[in-house]
């Protein structure tokens, strides 16, 4: 029997949730089962991602009384969820990230549809306050799974919520990735032919470390002076990072595209992908990065890298704590040895099988048949 599934996120914006969600709603829709997507931001953003055309799309709205800032504001919005929900009579309601599960598990109370929670950090919910935590046992107590990207989230989970059933899910893949032409950005516009690339990709925010990957790059430049580096994505470290690569003087060395639609191309057209993260989820760019065959290089933070790379098989993992130094180490012995830059990448694409949606998908119907 095709379910009536209801999926709440925050807004459908560049992020990993947003990709597995636009995945799932997609794949979902196509196979005829009824999909309805609430964002729980209240104002109509464009979507990164491309929606099918059969899924419904729901958007909360703000007070007309309260002002957004208002704690009241956060109730209305939460009948509003609990009224959209209901409205939608559907058999399974499933959630993503933290402050989004808490608003879906308190607007699900007394509603009979199953609910499935989707945990996307490390350590999980994390964005949650501590003091809390004997709330949220109680809160999510109701829900049938607890969704995770790695065993050790997992492991995490059962400490903390040992009533819950937790289940590990990971990413799916897209291969191919689709091309979004409004938002493309043309690879030759920027870097000349001859050229060989360093590619890194994501929001622009601290945790990701870029700055210590232009500090790595430059302690290579003049090494590797027919290599240069890119960075896709954008956000509020954006600034500081052109400051830093001016500070530098490698400003014709290092570019910032912005946010692409065809990151596809960028992955064919790069020679090496690095990953700088001090903390990740399950990095979706890793693994596109990997099922295109570019060999990668990652920090070995807490989660995601490690379930992805066998180091010195499909990839390398660095330690976090050598930072820049080890970064610098991985790219030179990627440059200096074709050979096992050529091995890396043959066994890096191996991610597309092992990642497909199809793969992905059979333990998605198997937690909504279950």
């Amino acid at each position: 029997m095709k379910k009536n599934i209801v999926i709440i996120v925050s807004a459908m914006n560049m992020g990993g949730a947003q990709r597995v969600v636009s995945i799932l709603s997609d794949h979902w829709a196509n196979n005829g089962y009824a999909v309805t997507l609430i964002s729980t931001f209240t104002e109509k953003t464009k979507s990164h991602f491309q929606i099918n055309k059969n899924v419904t799309l729901k958007y909360l709205t703000d007070s007309p009384i309260f002002s957004k800032k208002n704690p009241l504001n956060l109730l209305w919005k939460l009948i509003c969820l609990r009224r959209e929900i209901k409205s939608q009579n559907p058999d399974v309601v499933i959630s993503f990230l933290a402050r989004v599960n808490v608003a879906t598990a308190l607007s699900t109370i007394g509603i009979k549809s199953s609910l499935i929670i989707c945990e996307r950090t490390w350590p999980p919910f994390a964005s949650l306050n501590k003091k809390f935590l004997w709330i949220y046992r109680v809160l999510f107590k109701r829900a049938k799974k607890i969704i995770v990207q790695t065993q050790k989230s997992k492991t995490w989970m059962i400490k903390n919520f040992p009533d819950i059933d937790v289940k590990v899910i990971p990413n799916p893949i897209i291969y191919p990735l689709p091309v979004y032409m409004d938002q493309s950005v043309s690879i030759n516009s920027l870097i000349l032919q001859n050229r060989k690339v360093i590619l890194a990709s994501g929001r622009m925010v601290k945790f990701k470390q870029f700055d210590l990957l232009i500090k790595a790059f430059y302690q290579i430049k003049d090494k590797y002076q027919d290599w240069d580096l890119v960075i896709l994505g954008d956000g509020e470290e954006k600034d500081n990072l052109n400051k830093l690569s001016f500070e530098l003087g490698i400003t014709d060395r290092v570019f910032f595209p912005g946010k692409v639609g065809n990151i596809a191309e960028w992955y064919k057209r790069a020679d090496i992908f690095v990953l700088s993260s001090i903390v990740e989820g399950f990095p979706n760019v890793l693994l596109e990065a990997m099922s295109y065959g570019v060999p990668s290089i990652s920090f070995d933070c807490d989660t995601g890298p490690g379930d992805m790379i066998q180091d010195g098989f499909n990839g390398i993992l660095v330690d976090p704590i050598e930072k820049e130094s080890g970064l610098v180490n991985a790219m030179k012995k990627m440059i200096d040895n074709e050979e096992f830059l050529n091995d890396i990448a043959n066994n890096a694409i191996r991610m597309r099988d092992k990642y497909s949606v199809s793969n992905i998908m059979q333990k998605w119907n198997n937690i909504l048949d279950g």
